[in-house]
């Protein structure tokens, strides 16, 4: 690509799109994580239901259940 061919406006485009795309997904993946940790907080609440369970129901490891089992007031 010669100078003469670069097309500022079409650059920063991109570099935008680019960014957007991956806040997006950055902002997807935080707000699974919080929706999965709630359900998780509320199904240990209920004592009905092994870690195994929750695990499968929310998504979560069985580290990280225990790790909310450890702080759920």
């Amino acid at each position: 690509m010669s100078i003469f061919e670069y097309d500022k406006e079409l650059e920063e485009k991109k570099l935008r799109k680019a960014e957007y795309e991956y806040g997006f997904s950055e902002g997807k993946k935080t707000g699974f994580q919080n929706a999965a940790m709630e359900t998780a907080k509320r199904m240990l609440k209920s004592n009905k239901l092994s870690l195994e369970d929750i695990a499968d129901f929310s998504g979560l490891s069985i580290d990280e259940i225990k790790q909310l089992q450890n702080t759920k007031s």
